[in-house]
């Protein structure tokens, strides 16, 4: 039986682990888009909150309400005022007026009376007041041309309800569709480590058997060339397992994200990290021969990669002691780089720059690992 013939044959022995690992990475994959799909666009609130109106409603001040009516939502249950301290601490209310007494009055003779405003904090609270001020400053400007009331009004309804129509053009796919492809692909680096690492080196075991080993030897064949075989299909083996879940990133992320430009980048990347765990395995295979150690060791090797690198957990949600150490792992580059992709925004080399530099750091790992593989390999055969 040939080197080859021998190597498949182990291979359909463990179809079981590509199963199981395609089956996870499928599930999880599925199961975190779908959680994650109701949270990737973005819909405007109107920010809640309270007006104490102590002028009559009329003229500019009920005009002022109707604007405040039109852009937020007007809470009419917080009159109490500890009640209302509560409600602006925890948020349910965001802003709170105080329209003094002869207000429309004042301002139209040009005193400037102030409103009072009390808020809470954040991102809703500096947006109720970016719109009160936006009344507040289309006011004052009509105000000082000694305009009737009622034209001063209805000037400014008439600019304040004006709008601006903006087109955003830009060569990138849909962001929600890129942030499914991000997760897929970087939860995707546990499933390609974990299914080339174990099989890999369950077939390397099997050839490093001490029996197999004298056989080899006395052979005619040259283990060089076992050796160059076993590469050979190993990376035919790894390029099956990346092929697979390139197609099942098709299927679940979509074609027509799939087919753009970060598309393609996803796909070199996946490409790129298989070849990385293509090495580690041979590496692996190198130092560990039995085969119930390896379990063990790809266990430590896939999980803990994915757990600190933030296939599992997203990396800005780690402490930096883990993010630190995670630059140690060809990982890290690999995720590193979907997020970039994600949020690439054009094509020129100054973007992509910071891609292709996480790429060739992550062949730089090839490099060392083949490197540190023939050295503990030569110290293997001087011991034999």
């Amino acid at each position: 039986m040939t080197v080859s013939k021998a190597f498949w044959k182990i291979i359909l022995k463990n179809i079981g682990i590509i199963v199981v690992y395609s089956i996870i990475l499928i599930l999880f994959g599925s199961m975190n888009l779908n959680s994650n799909s109701t949270n990737l666009g973005y819909e405007a609130k109107k920010p809640s909150i309270v007006i104490f109106n102590h002028d009559e409603e009329t003229g500019i001040t009920k005009n002022l309400i109707s604007y405040l009516d039109r852009n937020t939502t007007i809470e009419k249950d917080y009159q109490d005022n500890d009640k209302l301290k509560d409600a602006l601490f925890f948020e349910s209310v965001i802003l709170v007026i105080d329209i003094p007494e002869n207000y429309h009055e004042d301002f139209l003779q040009g005193k400037n009376p102030e409103i009072k405003l009390r808020s809470s904090s954040g991102y809703s609270a500096e947006l109720a007041k970016i719109i009160v001020e936006r009344y507040f400053t289309t006011a004052s400007v009509y105000q000082t041309l000694n305009l009737p009331e009622d034209e001063i009004i209805a000037k400014i309804d008439d600019t304040l309800s004006s709008t601006v129509q903006t087109e955003v053009k830009t060569r990138v796919a849909n962001s929600a569709d890129l942030s499914r492809a991000n997760q897929y692909f970087s939860f995707a680096s546990y499933s390609i480590l974990a299914c080339v690492l174990t099989v890999i080196c369950l077939v390397m075991s099997s050839f490093n058997r001490l029996e197999i080993r004298k056989r080899n030897l006395i052979g005619t064949i040259d283990y060089k060339k076992i050796n160059r075989v076993l590469l050979i299909n190993s990376i035919f083996y790894t390029l099956g397992v990346w092929l697979l879940y390139i197609i099942v990133g098709f299927i679940i992320v979509g074609f027509s994200t799939m087919w753009s430009f970060q598309g393609l980048l996803y796909v070199v990347n996946s490409l790129v990290f298989s070849i990385v765990a293509t090495t580690i395995a041979l590496l692996i295979s190198k130092l560990v021969h039995k085969k119930g150690a390896i379990s063990g060791v790809v266990n430590v090797v896939a999980l803990g990669s994915s757990f600190l690198c933030g296939a599992f957990v997203p990396i800005d949600y780690l402490p930096d002691g883990v993010t630190s150490f995670a630059h140690i792992l060809p990982a890290y580059y690999y995720i590193d780089t979907n997020s970039r992709i994600t949020t690439l925004d054009s094509s020129d080399f100054a973007t992509i720059w910071p891609i292709l530099l996480n790429m060739l750091i992550m062949l730089g790992f090839c490099v060392l690992f083949i490197i540190i593989t023939n050295l503990v390999s030569r110290a293997q055969r001087k011991v034999a």
